[in-house]
Formats: structure tokens, C-alpha cells, sequence
């Protein structure tokens, strides 16, 4: 007797079947983890200008001032005048918050803007909101999933 080999059409539907509900589950998952980490690149391209706007005020020992459009989610950082770098954020669904507009780094590292903070949250849920902060040292900190400076819950995505 000769034996056929491969998958019989039952088999193959089952297998076609167990995907698609596997992918079912999956996809939504997916979207979200998509929103989180945007919010998330986008805090840390945040705290990179600034670690930069820092570095570049000791180095070149002049005061450089980060300049914050949140309408146009546009960040510029500047030393005597002249911009030094300038970044445009890929906000999509997410809320984008301020303390303040400008913050300045003095020559010796301190921040003008004691307490800056900015938050960052993806569809308007402070359960997946980013705070930053800046210290009146100069050192920024970027918190916990949506913890506040203190590891408390966010509370909002508002400042």
C-alpha cells in the first residue's frame, strides 16, 4: 500500500484556525505596546537635549537656554544666540506637558528652572505617563512608568 504524506485539509484548518486566534489576542497588545514606547522615545529624546544643553554650558562655559514649543513639540537648544541642536517631536497620540518653556543651563551645570518637569503620556493615560524632571543641579531624571518623583501614581497627565 502506497502512503500519501503531508497534511490532510483538517489539519491544515485547524493549524490556520489556532493563528488566527493567536493573532486575535496578540494584535490589540501590540497597538499598545506601539503607544507606550513612542511616549517613552519621546521622554528620552527630551532628556537627551537637555543632558546635551547641560554638557554644552560647561563646555563651552557659556549659559545655553533649551526652548520648548509644546504646540509644535519643537525643542531647540541654543548658546549665546546661536541654536546648537534642534529636535521636532513624533508626538502622534501622545499628551505633551511643561512646567516651563525655556530652561537655561549655567556655566557650572545648575538649571535656572528649579523643579523643570515635563510629562509625556500615551493616549492621555497617566497609568502610562513619563515624568521628567530637572533638579536646580542641573540633573534631569527621567521617572517610572507612571510614578511621580516621589513613586507615587501620576494622578494625570497635566502639570
Amino acid at each position: 500500500m502506497i502512503r500519501a504524506k503531508g497534511f490532510t485539509l483538517i489539519e491544515l484548518m485547524v493549524v490556520v484556525a489556532l493563528v488566527a486566534i493567536i493573532a486575535t489576542i496578540a494584535v490589540p497588545s501590540f497597538g499598545v505596546l506601539i503607544s507606550d514606547n513612542r511616549s517613552e522615545s519621546q521622554a528620552e529624546e527630551l532628556n537627551s537635549l537637555l543632558q546635551y544643553a547641560r554638557s554644552e554650558a560647561v563646555i563651552r562655559k557659556v549659559t545655553s537656554r533649551v526652548t520648548i514649543d509644546p504646540g509644535a513639540a519643537k525643542i531647540t537648544v541654543s548658546a549665546n544666540a546661536e541654536p546648537l541642536r534642534s529636535s521636532a517631536l513624533n508626538l502622534g497620540n501622545v499628551v505633551f506637558a511643561t512646567s516651563a518653556n525655556t530652561l537655561s543651563y549655567h556655566p557650572n551645570g545648575t538649571a535656572s528652572t528649579p523643579n523643570f518637569s515635563a510629562i509625556f503620556c500615551s493616549d492621555n493615560k497617566a497609568a502610562t505617563g513619563r515624568l521628567l524632571t530637572v533638579s536646580a543641579s542641573g540633573a534631569t531624571k527621567l521617572h517610572q512608568k507612571g510614578k511621580k518623583a516621589d513613586g507615587s501614581a501620576l494622578g494625570s497627565c497635566s502639570i
